[in-house]
């Protein structure tokens, strides 16, 4: 056993290692942030109420469904199923939604699924020689399917990974991309604090491809009476998808009262922006209601995230072992005003 947990830390914190030094290698001079140079940004936006009123600050306590997303080692130590419904009205009237379930294999881990979407209403196309619209419907889309696995090794070590088909559609054109998470949380360090790491979207590069790259082209403009329509097509750029590694510890103040507080910090360095810090708490009453705080992306440069707050609420239902968890989230998103997150988690 203690070669397995050797060889499987060994592998993970050389992958991490491995996608790190991508970050690190490929970064830009200081003063650029690297805003909108990958695709898939929509893998970045925070998933779950809980999380987002923690200012982001969850990759270690990932101790819910909403691992899936933050840390896959933190679904090891989740011992019943849990199924999370997630909305959130996002900037610009676009919907962010997410769905996700965590299912108990025994001694053999635990294995999770979850659907990432990020939709808006379709779109009149409209083009310079009709302003007011030609009569065709543009739809767009984000989408990633995950499927997850986490396992305990020891008492105070899990290890978990994810790996994501990604898809974005715009209009007759899509991109497609697989994706990996790795994770790792130390648990119970000096029987204070507990410990996570993850590198996130790990995978292949994203290139637009369809109907609307088929163009007509002239080769030669300058002469007269030659084919002005050619047929051509247009070949479109590849990019990487943001991977981001993140470290972070937490620790319960209070632990045995009734009104423990969790404190979390967390180091984030993205391919696609700066080095940020993320901070949070949550404030337990009698475990049945929660008062959350944060602030998100300190020190990242022109950023327009910061405050975030949000309530939990915890309840049995009579006469059965179900129990719900009801969460809100607001974060101040600065001239793009705010984004308000929903959640509802069922425990089984």
């Amino acid at each position: 056993m203690k070669k397995l947990f050797y060889i499987l830390l060994f592998v993970i914190l050389g992958g991490m290692n491995q996608a790190y030094a991508q970050i690190s290698f490929s970064s830009f001079k200081s003063d650029v942030t690297k805003v909108g140079t990958t695709s898939g940004a929509f893998l970045t936006i925070p998933v779950g109420a809980r999380a987002n009123a923690m200012g982001g600050a969850f990759v270690s306590v990932a101790n819910d469904v909403t691992a899936l997303y933050w840390n896959p080692a933190g679904i090891a130590s989740i011992t019943g199923m849990q199924l999370a419904l997630i909305h959130s009205n996002w900037i610009a009237d676009i919907k962010h939604d997410w769905i996700g379930v965590v299912v108990p294999l025994g001694i053999a881990g635990n294995v999770g699924f979850s659907v990432n979407s990020l939709t808006m209403d379709d779109m009149m196309v409209r083009t310079p020689a009709l302003p007011e619209g030609n009569g065709d419907i543009m739809e767009c889309y984000d989408l990633a399917l995950g499927m997850t696995y986490g396992r305990t090794l020891t008492d105070r070590f899990s290890i978990g990974g994810s790996f994501k088909y990604v898809r974005s559609q715009l209009w007759h054109m899509t991109a497609q991309a697989a994706a990996f998470d790795l994770g790792i949380m130390f648990s119970n360090i000096f029987d204070m604090f507990q410990l996570g790491a993850v590198m996130t979207n790990m995978g292949t590069k994203m290139r637009f491809d369809g109907r609307d790259t088929y163009v007509y082209y002239d080769v030669s403009e300058s002469e007269n009476g030659n084919n002005e329509k050619i047929d051509a097509k247009l070949s479109t750029e590849r990019y990487n998808l943001p991977i981001a590694f993140q470290v972070g510890v937490s620790t319960v103040i209070n632990r045995k009262s009734s009104f423990p507080l969790l404190l979390a910090v967390e180091f984030y360095e993205p391919s696609d922006n700066v080095r940020s810090v993320n901070v949070g708490g949550e404030w337990s009453f009698y475990n049945m209601v929660f008062l959350r705080g944060g602030y998100a992306r300190i020190f990242e440069k022109d950023s327009e995230r910061g405050l975030t707050l949000g309530a939990g609420y915890k309840f049995r239902i009579p006469n059965s072992s179900l129990r719900l968890l009801l969460d809100y989230s607001y974060e101040d998103l600065g001239i793009l005003d705010n984004s308000q997150k929903f959640s509802l988690n069922i425990v089984l």
